[in-house]
């Protein structure tokens, strides 16, 4: 081999100790030092030196987030004839559940046919937020009979044992109650001059089933005003916005 070849070759392989190895590479008839070295780089045909090559390395694409729109920029944007039926479908809502309750009134012959336990007074057969359904078709209400009843004067109805009853049949039937929880009856919690409840008049049901503790919401709504508000006005807003 002489001279010319000789050089040609060496041009074409290079051998190159790193860490103590020898690594031979050849790169299209070139060798690029800094392809071992960094896996970057690639010999020129016509220059003997190292030129950089651009990487092809491809970084995804970021996404951007998604816009947030506030409740009050989703209502203008809505279409007037779109908010319009979303209001309507709100209102449905309302009276769906307005029909329901007079129907459970009729059927129970009740104006309040669902109330909740809202004291101790019944411990332990009824506790603080039991929900009580009543029953008013029966009106010959017997002595251990738990009944609803309202006083005068007095806008929450309360939810006691009868203890002693009087008349009855052709009589007027007249009830004395108490509570479970309570030592004394409710002669202090009747209308002033009054010592028994009229069965026809006061009673307005008797309980016949309950749920506990699922009235606890509705305590909760009641003491807190605001709490009430802001959930009837995120039902309101819910509906409006929903889009089908």
């Amino acid at each position: 081999m002489n001279r010319s070849a000789s050089k040609q070759l060496s041009s074409r392989t290079l051998i190159v100790r790193q860490f103590g190895r020898s690594l031979l590479v050849h790169h299209n008839g070139y060798t690029s030092l800094k392809q071992l070295q960094a896996g970057e780089a690639a010999i020129s045909p016509n220059h003997n030196r190292f030129e950089p090559q651009p990487s092809t390395e491809q970084t995804p694409p970021t996404s951007s987030p998604p816009p947030t729109h506030t409740m009050f920029s989703a209502l203008t944007t809505l279409h007037p004839r779109q908010l319009a039926a979303q209001v309507l479908n709100f209102a449905l809502i309302l009276s769906t559940a307005f029909m329901l309750w007079k129907g459970l009134s009729v059927a129970a012959n009740s104006p309040s046919p669902i109330v909740v336990v809202l004291s101790e007074s019944m411990e332990p057969a009824f506790w603080r937020g039991d929900l009580l359904f009543l029953w008013n078709r029966g009106r010959d209400t017997k002595i251990g009979e738990v009944v609803v009843y309202n006083v005068k004067g007095k806008d929450i109805p309360i939810v006691h044992r009868v203890v002693r009853r009087f008349g009855g049949g052709d009589k007027p039937l007249r009830l004395l109650t108490k509570g479970d929880n309570n030592s004394a009856d409710d002669t202090e919690l009747y209308a002033r001059g009054q010592d028994y409840l009229d069965r026809a008049r006061d009673v307005i049901g008797s309980v016949k089933g309950y749920i506990p503790f699922v009235g606890y919401v509705t305590i909760l709504l009641s003491e807190h005003p605001w709490l009430k508000t802001m959930m009837l006005g995120l039902m309101g807003a819910m509906v409006v916005l929903q889009r089908e």
